[in-house]
Parts: C-alpha cells; sequence; structure tokens
C-alpha cells in the first residue's frame, strides 16, 4: 500500500470538511470548527502548522439532527463513511467521518481500527452551572465512556505501546467478560446520559462531557447560538460567533505561539491507500 502524505492527508480532510460544509448549509444545520481547528482558523487562516487534525461540534440537538441525516443519506456519500454508534461498535461518545479509501497502519491502538483518514465531530451538551455538579457530572460520564472499550476485543487492550498492550490483556480481562457483546447497548444509554441537562434552563455551561481539555471544557451555553462564516485555508466554513470566549478559556493568550517545546504534534497514525 502507498503511504499518504501529510499534504494528501489534510487535502482529504479539507475535502470531508467542505462535505460537511455543503451538507450542513443545505439541511439549514449550524456547526463550528472547534479546539486546534477554531484556533488555526483565527490565528493562522488554517491548520496550525504542527497540527494535522480537524475537529467540528454541534450542539446536541444539532447533532442528532446531522447524524440522522447523514444516515438517511449514506447512498449520497460515496467514499465517505461515518463512524458512530449506530453504523458500527465505537468506544468513545463522540463520531468521526472518514475516507474508506484510506486505512490506518498497523500498530497497537486498536480503538479505531478500520477507520481511515478522519475529522472529528463532537456533540456538546449542557452543563450544570454549579463547578461541584459539573465536575461530578463530566467526571461521571467519562468513567462511562471507559467502560465502551471493554465491550469487545481487541479494543479492550488497546494501547500506544505493545507493552501498554500486553499488560492491558491482563488487567482489563475481567471488565471484558463482563461487558463484551454490549457495546451497542451501552454507547446509546451513556449518549443519552450525556443528555441529562439539555433541557434544563439552570444548566447555563456547555461543552464536549470527554474533553481532553478536562475542567477547561465549560462555556456559557449562550456562545453557541451564534454562527458565522471563517475562512480555513481558504474555504468559507463556519464557526461561533464569540470565539473569543472559547479560545481564551481554552489556550489563555491564544494569539501567542507556544514554545517550540509546547507545540504538540499528534500524528498518531500512519495512513495509506487501500488500492495502490
Amino acid at each position: 500500500m502507498k503511504k499518504i502524505s501529510i499534504e494528501e492527508v489534510r487535502k482529504i480532510q479539507l475535502d470531508m470538511l467542505q462535505f460537511i460544509d455543503n451538507f450542513c448549509r443545505e439541511h439549514e444545520i449550524e456547526y463550528s470548527l472547534i479546539g486546534g481547528s477554531l484556533l488555526g482558523s483565527i490565528r493562522h487562516g488554517g491548520f496550525i502548522p504542527w497540527d494535522d487534525d480537524i475537529d467540528v461540534m454541534l450542539r446536541r440537538d444539532e447533532y442528532d439532527r446531522f447524524i440522522k441525516l447523514l444516515n438517511d443519506s449514506e447512498s449520497k456519500m460515496g467514499h465517505l463513511k461515518l463512524w458512530h454508534y449506530s453504523t458500527r461498535p465505537t468506544y468513545h461518545l463522540f463520531s468521526k467521518m472518514y475516507d474508506d479509501r484510506t486505512t490506518v497502519g498497523k500498530n497497537t491502538d486498536y480503538i479505531w481500527e478500520g477507520t481511515g483518514i478522519f475529522i472529528d465531530i463532537f456533540p456538546y451538551d449542557a452543563l450544570p452551572a454549579s463547578e461541584e455538579k459539573r465536575i461530578k457530572f463530566m467526571d461521571d460520564i467519562n468513567k462511562k465512556a471507559k467502560i465502551l472499550s471493554y465491550t469487545s476485543a481487541p479494543a479492550y487492550f488497546s494501547g500506544s505501546k505493545w507493552y501498554y498492550s500486553l499488560a492491558r490483556i491482563f488487567l482489563n480481562f475481567p471488565q471484558f467478560i463482563k461487558f463484551h457483546g454490549r457495546n451497542q447497548e451501552l454507547t446509546k444509554k451513556f449518549d443519552k446520559d450525556s443528555q441529562k441537562y439539555f433541557d434544563d434552563k439552570s444548566a447555563t455551561q456547555m461543552g464536549f462531557l470527554c474533553s481532553r481539555y478536562l475542567k477547561k471544557e465549560h462555556f456559557p451555553r449562550t456562545i453557541f447560538d451564534e454562527y458565522e462564516d471563517v475562512s480555513f485555508e481558504g474555504m468559507s466554513v463556519r464557526k461561533i460567533r464569540d470565539h473569543e470566549t472559547y479560545l481564551r478559556g481554552v489556550y489563555g493568550d491564544y494569539m501567542k505561539l507556544p514554545a517550540e517545546k509546547d507545540r504538540q504534534i499528534h500524528e498518531l497514525y500512519v495512513w495509506y491507500w487501500k488500492n495502490e
């Protein structure tokens, strides 16, 4: 198989982003670049130079409608596929769109085995205004999300290094026995649990419950009400209008470049064309 260059990876991701943008505009669904992608659009006009992925978010009500409409439009997606618990087992409480012409190189990270080059799609759920309640709620959802990796093999012993995987074969086996075969049931339940506060008007915060930003991942719910266009690598895509509140909450002085030693390069995967 032919290895895919970083330039090709980005081109494939941009094509997927264009599909998502066209689809959302057609169905009047609002979405936003988020995380490093939102930061990149504001600070660099596109990808952060040392970054290699694209992340988008949708408010929970828009996210559920987006997923349903995509599933209904599967025949029109061509080589693009949706990875969501409704389409195949998944081990996180978010979704991916991926290019089925591509595949990941062999490693010991089995959580996303079978995927291709992807874009992450995050549901944003309501959070309690109380810090104590919010942290307790997020901790509860994160513990539940961890259970999902125990529902099948080889996912339950996935690891970034071979020796991590070897250790997890033994350490996680009791959990695998308890939860294996229950992926669809548990993912559906935990997804519903994540929506606990969505109709609660006193829940004035919002965020992705399993975010790597942890306690920083809570923002005024109102900033996810208004959106506008932004340029990303020459494309016109969508973002929350009040990007300032989000970016300062996550990154602080976000326009200042981090020291070189702090520039996080993802590069978790090596990608290949399936038929070359």
